[in-house]
């Protein structure tokens, strides 16, 4: 019977270092980024950027050729709005 309890109690500890590990996580985040492609195009996307490994994904790329005599400005990163 003491076996039995004991091993309850530390699966039952696992079980909340597990729960507490994973509610500690941070989420994702995203942000607005602009950067100035190899052709000369003003590009905007979306990049979300990977909590663990700060590993950025971007993705809604649109870009287009600043009008005539005008150069893109120089590449940003924000968090998207709120």
């Amino acid at each position: 019977m003491k076996g039995r309890r004991e091993g309850a109690l530390a699966g039952a500890a696992l079980l909340g270092a597990a729960l507490l590990l994973t509610g500690c996580a941070e989420p994702d985040r995203s942000e607005i980024v602009t950067w100035t492609d190899e052709h000369g195009r003003a590009c905007t996307g979306v990049a979300v950027v990977d909590s663990e490994d700060s590993d950025r994904e971007v993705t809604s790329i649109d870009c287009d050729y600043p009008p005539e005599g005008r150069q893109p400005g120089r590449a940003t990163s924000r968090p998207l709005p709120g």
